[in-house]
């Protein structure tokens, strides 16, 4: 957690410059100075606030199909999953990449996902190697279900504090270069971040 601060820090030194905002003079020409605002929090809290929409349409179509009830059997289940599938890619016909990976959350998260390669380097790269074989190879769409033929690949450990914390449904995963967002119980893809994971 404290890494995942500091990179924080760094980043928002880079984006907002050294020159601190400045306030109206209070009369006696002192200069108030505003306290400095971290643009990863706004943006990470934008990312936040879409994740909520999101998962109001889950909620809807949850409603609907009925909550998960681990006791089913593995075909009750499963037929839950497709119906939560089908379900959301309807409510979301319109969705596109980028609703809730924005381009301002993308440019953010590649860059510290950059910097930590850079930081662990020789140990991030000797696990992206290992990695490398069971990684999925296909390309993510939006309301695509997350192919049963591809591995859930296991999310480097590395990477994880750098990234806003999820509700349990979704998760992240790494397909090739790509951040992807996932519902887990629909095993459908909610958005995509492309070159978002070094090669």
């Amino acid at each position: 957690m404290l890494r995942s601060l500091n990179l924080r820090r760094a980043l928002m030194i880079a984006l907002t410059g050294t020159a601190a905002a400045s306030g109206v003079g209070c009369g006696n020409d002192r200069e108030v100075r505003a306290p400095a605002t971290d643009p990863s929090k706004t943006v990470f809290d934008e990312f936040a606030r879409r994740v909520d929409a999101y998962m109001d349409v889950r909620k809807s179509v949850v409603d609907s199909v009925g909550a998960l009830d681990p006791t089913r059997s593995p075909v009750e289940i499963s037929t839950r999953a497709t119906a939560l599938a089908s379900g959301l890619m309807a409510r979301r016909a319109q969705a596109k990449q980028g609703d809730i990976f924005t381009p301002e959350f993308a440019a953010l998260v590649a860059t510290l996902i950059k910097e930590e390669y850079k930081r662990r380097s020789i140990s991030v790269q000797e696990t992206r190697d290992e990695q490398q074989d069971e990684l999925p190879d296909f390309q993510p769409a939006v309301n695509q279900l997350y192919p049963t033929t591809y591995p859930l690949a296991t999310f480097p450990a590395t990477l994880l504090p750098l990234l806003p914390s999820l509700p349990e449904q979704l998760e992240y995963r790494v397909v090739q270069h790509n951040l992807v967002l996932r519902d887990v119980e629909a095993n459908l893809i909610v958005d995509y971040m492309p070159n978002a994971v070094p090669m």
